[in-house]
Protein backbone atom coordinates (compact mmCIF):
# COMPACT_ATOMS: atom_id res chain seq x y z
CA UNK A 1 0.00 0.00 0.00
CA UNK A 2 2.93 2.25 0.81
CA UNK A 3 3.00 5.25 2.90
CA UNK A 4 0.29 7.91 3.36
CA UNK A 5 2.69 10.42 1.38
CA UNK A 6 3.35 7.95 -1.62
CA UNK A 7 -0.38 7.37 -1.56
CA UNK A 8 -1.72 11.00 -2.01
CA UNK A 9 1.35 11.98 -4.63
CA UNK A 10 -0.70 8.56 -6.51
CA UNK A 11 -3.53 10.31 -5.86
CA UNK A 12 -2.79 13.48 -7.45
CA UNK A 13 -0.87 12.04 -10.42
CA UNK A 14 -4.59 9.85 -11.27
CA UNK A 15 -6.64 13.20 -10.83
CA UNK A 16 -4.80 15.61 -12.61
CA UNK A 17 -7.77 15.54 -15.42
CA UNK A 18 -10.20 17.04 -12.66
CA UNK A 19 -10.81 20.49 -13.37
CA UNK A 20 -12.55 22.57 -10.11
CA UNK A 21 -13.62 25.81 -10.80
CA UNK A 22 -13.91 28.76 -8.97
CA UNK A 23 -17.17 28.66 -6.62
CA UNK A 24 -18.39 31.74 -9.02
CA UNK A 25 -18.29 29.22 -12.25
CA UNK A 26 -19.45 26.50 -10.27
CA UNK A 27 -22.38 28.40 -9.40
CA UNK A 28 -23.04 29.58 -12.72
CA UNK A 29 -22.95 26.33 -14.19
CA UNK A 30 -25.51 24.94 -12.24
CA UNK A 31 -28.28 27.64 -12.42
CA UNK A 32 -27.80 27.48 -15.84
CA UNK A 33 -28.69 23.77 -15.76
CA UNK A 34 -31.31 24.66 -13.76
CA UNK A 35 -32.75 27.27 -16.24
CA UNK A 36 -32.30 24.94 -18.97
CA UNK A 37 -34.39 22.19 -17.25
CA UNK A 38 -37.31 24.49 -16.21
CA UNK A 39 -37.07 26.54 -19.31
CA UNK A 40 -37.54 22.70 -21.24
CA UNK A 41 -40.69 22.24 -19.33
CA UNK A 42 -38.35 19.42 -17.76
CA UNK A 43 -36.58 17.86 -20.73
CA UNK A 44 -33.01 18.90 -21.07
CA UNK A 45 -29.87 18.91 -18.55
CA UNK A 46 -26.71 20.92 -19.42
CA UNK A 47 -25.17 18.56 -16.79
CA UNK A 48 -25.34 14.88 -18.07
CA UNK A 49 -22.71 12.43 -19.55
CA UNK A 50 -22.26 12.65 -23.20
CA UNK A 51 -20.05 12.77 -26.46
CA UNK A 52 -18.63 16.43 -27.47
CA UNK A 53 -16.96 15.65 -30.54
CA UNK A 54 -14.33 13.23 -30.27
CA UNK A 55 -14.63 13.19 -26.71
CA UNK A 56 -16.52 11.62 -23.82
CA UNK A 57 -17.45 13.18 -20.46
CA UNK A 58 -19.20 12.34 -17.76
CA UNK A 59 -22.11 14.39 -16.04
CA UNK A 60 -20.43 17.12 -14.16
CA UNK A 61 -17.45 17.69 -17.11
CA UNK A 62 -14.89 16.72 -14.72
CA UNK A 63 -14.01 13.20 -16.05
CA UNK A 64 -13.42 13.05 -19.49
CA UNK A 65 -10.92 11.09 -22.42
CA UNK A 66 -10.70 11.08 -25.78
CA UNK A 67 -13.24 8.26 -26.97
CA UNK A 68 -13.50 5.96 -30.14
CA UNK A 69 -17.70 5.68 -29.00
CA UNK A 70 -19.89 3.06 -30.70
CA UNK A 71 -23.67 2.67 -30.10
CA UNK A 72 -24.70 -0.54 -30.97
CA UNK A 73 -28.70 -1.23 -31.59
CA UNK A 74 -29.00 -4.78 -30.92
CA UNK A 75 -27.48 -7.17 -28.56
CA UNK A 76 -25.47 -8.84 -31.80
CA UNK A 77 -23.70 -5.92 -32.32
CA UNK A 78 -22.76 -5.46 -28.68
CA UNK A 79 -21.03 -8.98 -29.17
CA UNK A 80 -19.45 -8.18 -32.16
CA UNK A 81 -17.95 -4.81 -30.70
CA UNK A 82 -16.85 -6.78 -27.90
CA UNK A 83 -15.38 -9.52 -29.85
CA UNK A 84 -13.26 -7.21 -32.03
CA UNK A 85 -12.03 -4.41 -29.84
CA UNK A 86 -9.10 -4.94 -27.35
CA UNK A 87 -10.81 -2.44 -24.76
CA UNK A 88 -14.61 -1.63 -23.24
CA UNK A 89 -16.04 0.44 -21.33
CA UNK A 90 -19.52 1.14 -20.99
CA UNK A 91 -20.75 4.41 -20.42
CA UNK A 92 -24.36 4.17 -19.35
CA UNK A 93 -25.92 7.69 -18.29
CA UNK A 94 -22.45 9.40 -17.00
CA UNK A 95 -23.68 9.91 -14.32
CA UNK A 96 -19.87 8.73 -12.79
CA UNK A 97 -17.64 10.46 -10.42
CA UNK A 98 -14.48 8.20 -11.13
CA UNK A 99 -12.27 7.29 -13.77
CA UNK A 100 -14.41 3.72 -14.29
CA UNK A 101 -15.44 5.18 -17.47
CA UNK A 102 -12.14 6.10 -19.19
CA UNK A 103 -10.42 3.43 -22.09
CA UNK A 104 -7.72 3.71 -24.89
CA UNK A 105 -10.40 1.22 -26.81
CA UNK A 106 -14.21 1.98 -27.37
CA UNK A 107 -16.56 3.53 -24.91
CA UNK A 108 -19.71 2.05 -25.56
CA UNK A 109 -23.30 3.61 -25.21
CA UNK A 110 -26.31 1.94 -24.84
CA UNK A 111 -28.60 4.73 -25.91
CA UNK A 112 -29.73 2.75 -29.09
CA UNK A 113 -30.05 -0.06 -26.82
CA UNK A 114 -32.83 1.38 -25.22
CA UNK A 115 -36.81 1.03 -24.44
CA UNK A 116 -39.84 -1.68 -23.35
CA UNK A 117 -39.34 -5.12 -24.88
CA UNK A 118 -42.29 -6.14 -22.85
CA UNK A 119 -45.18 -5.34 -20.35
CA UNK A 120 -46.52 -8.48 -18.24
CA UNK A 121 -49.69 -7.10 -16.62
CA UNK A 122 -50.61 -9.95 -15.47
CA UNK A 123 -47.22 -11.13 -13.62
CA UNK A 124 -46.54 -7.03 -13.02
CA UNK A 125 -43.00 -8.03 -14.60
CA UNK A 126 -41.84 -5.39 -17.41
CA UNK A 127 -38.69 -6.27 -19.14
CA UNK A 128 -36.55 -3.35 -20.90
CA UNK A 129 -33.34 -2.94 -22.77
CA UNK A 130 -29.64 -1.74 -20.89
CA UNK A 131 -29.76 1.51 -22.02
CA UNK A 132 -32.88 2.25 -20.95
CA UNK A 133 -33.19 5.52 -18.49
CA UNK A 134 -35.33 6.04 -15.34
CA UNK A 135 -36.92 8.71 -16.79
CA UNK A 136 -38.22 7.33 -19.82
CA UNK A 137 -39.27 3.99 -18.57
CA UNK A 138 -41.09 5.05 -15.15
CA UNK A 139 -44.05 7.33 -17.35
CA UNK A 140 -44.22 3.84 -19.72
CA UNK A 141 -45.06 1.97 -16.60
CA UNK A 142 -47.48 4.20 -14.95
CA UNK A 143 -49.34 4.58 -17.69
CA UNK A 144 -49.65 0.91 -17.72
CA UNK A 145 -50.72 1.07 -13.94
CA UNK A 146 -47.06 0.07 -12.18
CA UNK A 147 -44.73 0.98 -11.04
CA UNK A 148 -41.13 -0.13 -9.46
CA UNK A 149 -41.53 0.06 -5.34
CA UNK A 150 -38.07 1.51 -5.34
CA UNK A 151 -36.18 3.36 -7.12
CA UNK A 152 -32.34 5.41 -7.30
CA UNK A 153 -32.41 8.92 -6.31
CA UNK A 154 -31.56 10.19 -10.33
CA UNK A 155 -33.72 9.68 -13.03
CA UNK A 156 -31.09 10.17 -15.48
CA UNK A 157 -29.79 7.06 -15.19
CA UNK A 158 -29.48 3.70 -17.40
CA UNK A 159 -31.17 0.27 -16.38
CA UNK A 160 -27.76 -1.64 -16.94
CA UNK A 161 -25.89 1.53 -15.44
CA UNK A 162 -28.33 1.35 -11.58
CA UNK A 163 -27.26 -2.23 -11.77
CA UNK A 164 -23.82 -2.41 -12.18
CA UNK A 165 -23.08 0.03 -9.68
CA UNK A 166 -26.24 -1.59 -7.30
CA UNK A 167 -27.30 1.98 -6.42
CA UNK A 168 -30.23 2.68 -3.80
CA UNK A 169 -32.72 4.33 -2.34
CA UNK A 170 -34.08 4.31 1.30
CA UNK A 171 -36.50 2.71 3.28
CA UNK A 172 -37.70 -0.05 5.76
CA UNK A 173 -38.16 -2.59 3.17
CA UNK A 174 -36.03 -3.81 0.02
CA UNK A 175 -34.64 -0.25 -1.26
CA UNK A 176 -32.49 -1.79 -3.77
CA UNK A 177 -33.94 -2.10 -7.29
CA UNK A 178 -31.38 -4.48 -8.07
CA UNK A 179 -33.58 -6.51 -5.26
CA UNK A 180 -36.70 -6.33 -7.83
CA UNK A 181 -34.46 -8.03 -10.95
CA UNK A 182 -36.31 -11.11 -11.89
CA UNK A 183 -33.73 -11.89 -14.39
CA UNK A 184 -31.12 -9.97 -16.78
CA UNK A 185 -29.33 -10.78 -20.06
CA UNK A 186 -25.15 -9.99 -20.30
CA UNK A 187 -22.66 -10.35 -23.20
CA UNK A 188 -18.98 -11.25 -21.47
CA UNK A 189 -15.70 -10.49 -22.55
CA UNK A 190 -15.64 -13.13 -25.09
CA UNK A 191 -18.93 -11.66 -26.54
CA UNK A 192 -20.95 -15.21 -25.07
CA UNK A 193 -24.45 -13.65 -24.85
CA UNK A 194 -25.80 -15.29 -21.46
CA UNK A 195 -29.40 -14.82 -20.99
CA UNK A 196 -32.19 -15.18 -17.93
CA UNK A 197 -29.64 -15.03 -15.44
CA UNK A 198 -31.45 -14.86 -11.88
CA UNK A 199 -30.65 -13.49 -8.48
CA UNK A 200 -29.46 -17.21 -7.41
CA UNK A 201 -26.60 -16.85 -10.36
CA UNK A 202 -22.81 -16.28 -9.67
CA UNK A 203 -23.04 -14.58 -12.81
CA UNK A 204 -25.94 -12.44 -11.99
CA UNK A 205 -24.04 -11.07 -8.84
CA UNK A 206 -20.86 -10.53 -10.11
CA UNK A 207 -22.74 -8.67 -12.88
CA UNK A 208 -24.66 -6.13 -10.17
CA UNK A 209 -22.51 -4.23 -8.36
CA UNK A 210 -19.19 -5.23 -10.67
CA UNK A 211 -19.23 -2.24 -12.84
CA UNK A 212 -18.95 -3.25 -15.49
CA UNK A 213 -16.20 -5.78 -14.76
CA UNK A 214 -17.41 -8.57 -15.88
CA UNK A 215 -19.65 -7.69 -19.23
CA UNK A 216 -22.30 -5.63 -20.92
CA UNK A 217 -26.10 -5.78 -18.84
CA UNK A 218 -28.10 -5.49 -22.14
CA UNK A 219 -32.04 -6.36 -20.80
CA UNK A 220 -33.60 -6.62 -18.08
CA UNK A 221 -36.46 -8.23 -16.41
CA UNK A 222 -38.12 -6.25 -12.86
CA UNK A 223 -40.84 -7.29 -10.79
CA UNK A 224 -42.98 -4.31 -10.30
CA UNK A 225 -46.60 -3.97 -8.59
CA UNK A 226 -49.36 -1.11 -8.81
CA UNK A 227 -48.99 2.38 -9.33
CA UNK A 228 -49.17 4.36 -6.20
CA UNK A 229 -48.66 7.94 -4.65
CA UNK A 230 -46.26 9.35 -2.19
CA UNK A 231 -47.10 11.98 0.32
CA UNK A 232 -43.33 13.52 0.58
CA UNK A 233 -42.74 15.66 3.59
CA UNK A 234 -39.46 17.76 4.15
CA UNK A 235 -38.71 19.20 7.55
CA UNK A 236 -35.60 20.42 10.13
CA UNK A 237 -34.82 19.00 13.14
CA UNK A 238 -32.40 18.52 15.42
CA UNK A 239 -29.52 15.63 14.62
CA UNK A 240 -30.28 14.59 18.68
CA UNK A 241 -33.89 14.33 17.92
CA UNK A 242 -34.09 12.38 14.95
CA UNK A 243 -31.52 9.95 17.07
CA UNK A 244 -34.26 9.39 19.23
CA UNK A 245 -37.07 8.55 16.91
CA UNK A 246 -35.24 7.16 14.39
CA UNK A 247 -37.42 4.26 14.89
CA UNK A 248 -40.33 6.01 15.20
CA UNK A 249 -39.92 7.92 11.82
CA UNK A 250 -39.90 3.64 9.87
CA UNK A 251 -42.55 3.15 11.74
CA UNK A 252 -44.77 5.80 10.06
CA UNK A 253 -42.92 6.30 6.80
CA UNK A 254 -41.64 3.96 4.64
CA UNK A 255 -38.91 5.16 3.37
CA UNK A 256 -36.69 8.50 5.39
CA UNK A 257 -33.55 10.26 5.27
CA UNK A 258 -31.81 12.93 6.32
CA UNK A 259 -29.53 15.99 5.06
CA UNK A 260 -26.71 16.61 7.24
CA UNK A 261 -24.33 19.61 7.15
CA UNK A 262 -21.60 20.77 8.86
CA UNK A 263 -21.60 23.32 12.18
CA UNK A 264 -25.18 22.56 12.14
CA UNK A 265 -26.69 19.97 14.24
CA UNK A 266 -29.63 20.69 12.85
CA UNK A 267 -31.08 18.56 9.82
CA UNK A 268 -33.38 18.28 6.74
CA UNK A 269 -35.55 15.90 7.06
CA UNK A 270 -37.23 14.00 4.80
CA UNK A 271 -40.33 10.94 4.86
CA UNK A 272 -41.98 9.37 1.94
CA UNK A 273 -45.55 7.27 2.97
CA UNK A 274 -47.69 5.70 0.39
CA UNK A 275 -51.26 7.43 0.34
CA UNK A 276 -54.67 7.17 -1.64
CA UNK A 277 -55.03 11.08 -1.58
CA UNK A 278 -54.51 12.15 -5.17
CA UNK A 279 -51.57 14.29 -6.57
CA UNK A 280 -51.21 17.49 -5.33
CA UNK A 281 -52.30 20.59 -7.45
CA UNK A 282 -49.63 21.36 -10.26
CA UNK A 283 -47.40 18.81 -8.13
CA UNK A 284 -44.49 17.76 -10.29
CA UNK A 285 -43.78 21.27 -11.22
CA UNK A 286 -43.79 22.56 -7.77
CA UNK A 287 -41.24 19.22 -6.91
CA UNK A 288 -38.97 20.57 -9.78
CA UNK A 289 -39.07 24.40 -8.19
CA UNK A 290 -37.89 22.78 -5.37
CA UNK A 291 -35.30 21.07 -6.75
CA UNK A 292 -33.79 24.00 -8.23
CA UNK A 293 -34.07 26.14 -5.50
CA UNK A 294 -32.50 23.21 -3.45
CA UNK A 295 -29.59 23.10 -6.02
CA UNK A 296 -29.21 26.51 -6.66
CA UNK A 297 -28.89 27.79 -2.69
CA UNK A 298 -26.23 24.90 -2.55
CA UNK A 299 -24.28 26.37 -4.99
CA UNK A 300 -24.72 30.17 -4.35
CA UNK A 301 -25.06 30.70 -1.09
CA UNK A 302 -23.70 26.98 0.64
CA UNK A 303 -20.66 27.35 -1.60
CA UNK A 304 -19.89 30.91 -0.93
CA UNK A 305 -20.30 30.59 2.68
CA UNK A 306 -18.00 27.92 2.86
CA UNK A 307 -15.23 29.61 0.88
CA UNK A 308 -15.67 32.57 2.76
CA UNK A 309 -15.60 30.85 5.87
CA UNK A 310 -19.19 31.79 7.42
CA UNK A 311 -20.20 28.56 8.04
CA UNK A 312 -19.22 28.23 11.86
CA UNK A 313 -21.51 31.29 12.33
CA UNK A 314 -24.22 31.18 10.27
CA UNK A 315 -25.16 27.28 9.46
CA UNK A 316 -27.06 27.30 11.86
CA UNK A 317 -29.28 30.69 11.36
CA UNK A 318 -29.93 29.32 7.59
CA UNK A 319 -31.30 26.58 8.41
CA UNK A 320 -33.80 28.18 10.46
CA UNK A 321 -34.92 29.74 7.60
CA UNK A 322 -35.81 26.60 6.27
CA UNK A 323 -39.89 26.33 5.83
CA UNK A 324 -41.58 22.73 6.21
CA UNK A 325 -42.95 20.97 2.42
CA UNK A 326 -45.76 18.52 1.69
CA UNK A 327 -46.72 17.47 -1.55
CA UNK A 328 -48.68 14.00 -3.13
CA UNK A 329 -46.85 12.99 -6.08
CA UNK A 330 -46.30 9.95 -8.21
CA UNK A 331 -44.10 7.58 -6.91
CA UNK A 332 -41.43 7.76 -9.18
CA UNK A 333 -41.71 11.93 -9.04
CA UNK A 334 -41.31 11.40 -5.99
CA UNK A 335 -38.25 8.68 -5.42
CA UNK A 336 -36.06 10.53 -8.13
CA UNK A 337 -34.54 13.94 -8.65
CA UNK A 338 -33.62 15.27 -12.07
CA UNK A 339 -31.48 17.87 -10.82
CA UNK A 340 -28.33 18.60 -9.23
CA UNK A 341 -25.66 21.12 -8.19
CA UNK A 342 -22.57 20.50 -9.34
CA UNK A 343 -20.86 18.56 -7.19
CA UNK A 344 -18.80 15.51 -6.28
CA UNK A 345 -19.63 12.22 -4.15
CA UNK A 346 -17.94 10.06 -1.99
CA UNK A 347 -20.14 7.57 -0.19
CA UNK A 348 -19.63 5.43 2.35
CA UNK A 349 -21.94 2.35 3.89
CA UNK A 350 -21.79 1.47 7.67
CA UNK A 351 -23.39 -0.84 10.20
CA UNK A 352 -26.64 1.39 10.34
CA UNK A 353 -26.24 1.18 14.50
CA UNK A 354 -22.80 3.59 14.12
CA UNK A 355 -24.90 5.85 11.71
CA UNK A 356 -24.97 8.45 14.01
CA UNK A 357 -21.20 8.15 15.64
CA UNK A 358 -20.21 7.66 11.79
CA UNK A 359 -21.56 10.60 10.66
CA UNK A 360 -20.33 12.61 13.43
CA UNK A 361 -16.77 11.77 12.56
CA UNK A 362 -17.39 12.55 8.92
CA UNK A 363 -18.20 15.95 9.73
CA UNK A 364 -15.54 16.26 12.04
CA UNK A 365 -12.96 15.37 9.18
CA UNK A 366 -14.31 18.10 7.41
CA UNK A 367 -15.09 20.53 10.34
CA UNK A 368 -10.70 19.86 11.01
CA UNK A 369 -9.52 20.31 7.50
CA UNK A 370 -12.19 23.19 6.90
CA UNK A 371 -10.25 25.34 9.86
CA UNK A 372 -7.10 25.16 7.89
CA UNK A 373 -7.69 24.64 4.05
CA UNK A 374 -10.74 26.20 2.61
CA UNK A 375 -12.96 23.53 1.50
CA UNK A 376 -16.09 23.71 -0.81
CA UNK A 377 -20.01 23.61 0.84
CA UNK A 378 -20.62 19.92 2.14
CA UNK A 379 -23.92 18.25 2.19
CA UNK A 380 -24.26 14.75 3.92
CA UNK A 381 -26.91 12.81 2.55
CA UNK A 382 -27.98 9.67 5.22
CA UNK A 383 -29.97 6.68 3.23
CA UNK A 384 -30.78 3.21 4.75
CA UNK A 385 -31.29 -0.39 3.68
CA UNK A 386 -32.52 -3.14 5.20
CA UNK A 387 -30.28 -6.53 5.69
CA UNK A 388 -30.03 -8.98 3.55
CA UNK A 389 -29.06 -8.21 0.85
CA UNK A 390 -27.97 -10.62 -1.27
CA UNK A 391 -28.50 -9.70 -5.16
CA UNK A 392 -24.30 -9.01 -5.19
CA UNK A 393 -20.95 -10.08 -4.10
CA UNK A 394 -19.26 -6.41 -4.27
CA UNK A 395 -22.58 -4.36 -3.17
CA UNK A 396 -21.44 -2.61 -0.32
CA UNK A 397 -24.87 -2.97 1.13
CA UNK A 398 -24.89 -6.37 1.32
CA UNK A 399 -25.38 -8.65 4.45
CA UNK A 400 -26.44 -6.65 6.79
CA UNK A 401 -28.47 -3.47 7.82
CA UNK A 402 -26.91 -0.51 6.79
CA UNK A 403 -26.52 3.11 6.67
CA UNK A 404 -25.30 5.35 3.72
CA UNK A 405 -23.13 8.34 4.38
CA UNK A 406 -23.42 10.51 0.83
CA UNK A 407 -20.47 13.07 1.24
CA UNK A 408 -21.69 15.78 -1.71
CA UNK A 409 -18.93 18.00 -1.80
CA UNK A 410 -19.25 21.02 -3.93
CA UNK A 411 -16.85 20.85 -6.96
CA UNK A 412 -14.98 24.23 -6.22
CA UNK A 413 -12.28 23.22 -4.83
CA UNK A 414 -9.99 20.99 -2.43
CA UNK A 415 -12.48 18.40 -2.87
CA UNK A 416 -9.19 15.58 -3.34
CA UNK A 417 -7.84 16.91 0.32
CA UNK A 418 -10.86 16.12 2.10
CA UNK A 419 -11.79 13.13 0.45
CA UNK A 420 -8.28 11.55 0.97
CA UNK A 421 -8.91 12.07 4.49
CA UNK A 422 -12.55 10.33 4.42
CA UNK A 423 -10.56 7.10 2.26
CA UNK A 424 -8.20 7.07 5.01
CA UNK A 425 -11.23 7.26 7.80
CA UNK A 426 -12.61 3.91 5.83
CA UNK A 427 -9.32 2.09 6.22
CA UNK A 428 -9.72 2.24 10.06
CA UNK A 429 -13.05 1.36 9.85
CA UNK A 430 -15.42 -1.23 8.72
CA UNK A 431 -16.78 0.94 6.48
CA UNK A 432 -17.33 0.25 2.69
CA UNK A 433 -17.24 2.41 -0.45
CA UNK A 434 -19.88 2.96 -3.49
CA UNK A 435 -17.13 2.06 -6.50
CA UNK A 436 -19.18 4.33 -8.98
CA UNK A 437 -18.47 7.28 -6.63
CA UNK A 438 -15.45 8.70 -5.60
CA UNK A 439 -12.32 6.22 -4.77
CA UNK A 440 -9.12 7.79 -5.80
CA UNK A 441 -7.27 6.13 -3.14
CA UNK A 442 -7.79 2.66 -2.05
CA UNK A 443 -7.00 -0.42 -4.07
CA UNK A 444 -8.02 -3.94 -4.81
CA UNK A 445 -6.35 -4.58 -1.12
CA UNK A 446 -8.38 -2.24 0.38
CA UNK A 447 -11.90 -3.46 -1.14
CA UNK A 448 -11.16 -6.98 -0.67
CA UNK A 449 -10.67 -6.61 3.19
CA UNK A 450 -14.17 -5.24 3.12
CA UNK A 451 -15.69 -8.22 1.93
CA UNK A 452 -12.68 -11.18 1.72
CA UNK A 453 -15.06 -13.95 0.52
CA UNK A 454 -17.60 -11.93 -1.80
CA UNK A 455 -14.54 -10.01 -3.54
CA UNK A 456 -12.67 -13.93 -3.95
CA UNK A 457 -16.01 -15.57 -5.54
CA UNK A 458 -16.33 -12.14 -7.56
CA UNK A 459 -12.78 -12.63 -8.77
CA UNK A 460 -13.96 -16.08 -10.02
CA UNK A 461 -16.85 -15.10 -11.78
CA UNK A 462 -14.57 -12.28 -13.72
CA UNK A 463 -11.56 -14.55 -14.62
CA UNK A 464 -14.19 -17.05 -16.04
CA UNK A 465 -15.99 -13.89 -18.44
CA UNK A 466 -13.52 -11.63 -18.73
CA UNK A 467 -10.26 -13.54 -19.09
CA UNK A 468 -8.31 -11.60 -21.82
CA UNK A 469 -9.42 -8.09 -19.94
CA UNK A 470 -11.47 -6.32 -21.95
CA UNK A 471 -13.36 -4.75 -19.83
CA UNK A 472 -10.82 -3.47 -17.97
CA UNK A 473 -9.01 0.02 -17.57
CA UNK A 474 -6.75 1.26 -14.64
CA UNK A 475 -9.91 2.40 -12.13
CA UNK A 476 -10.51 -1.37 -12.52
CA UNK A 477 -7.00 -2.44 -12.27
CA UNK A 478 -6.62 -0.35 -9.36
CA UNK A 479 -10.17 -1.33 -7.13
CA UNK A 480 -10.39 -4.90 -8.20
CA UNK A 481 -6.77 -6.02 -9.14
CA UNK A 482 -5.46 -7.28 -13.25
CA UNK A 483 -7.78 -9.74 -14.54
CA UNK A 484 -5.39 -12.47 -15.50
Amino acid sequence: MGSLRERLRRRRATSSNIVYPHFVVAAARTVGNTFRYVASRRRHLSLEGRTHGSEYRNWSGDRRHAAAVELPATVAEVQQIVRSASSVRVAGAGHSFNDGLKTDGVTLSLDRLAGVVDIDHERQQVTAWGGTRLRDLTPVLLDAGLAFQTLASHDAQSIAGILATDVHGTGRGPAHPSDAVVALDLVDGNGTLHEGLGPDDDLFRAAVGGIGAVGVITKVTFQVGDAFNLRQGTFVESRAWAEEHLDELFEAHEHVSFYAYPHTDRLHVHTWTRTDDGRSRLGAFRESLNEAKAAVVAATLGDAMAHWGLLPRLASRTMRLQRPTRLVLHSHEAFSRSQYHLHQELEVAVPRTRVWSDLQQLIDLYEQRASTDRLPFLLVEVRFTPGPHETSFLGPGVGRDTAWLCLCLNQSGAVGDYFADVEEWVRRTDARVHLGKWCEDLDAEDIRRMQPDRFDRFQEVRERLDPEGTFANPYVDRILGRAH
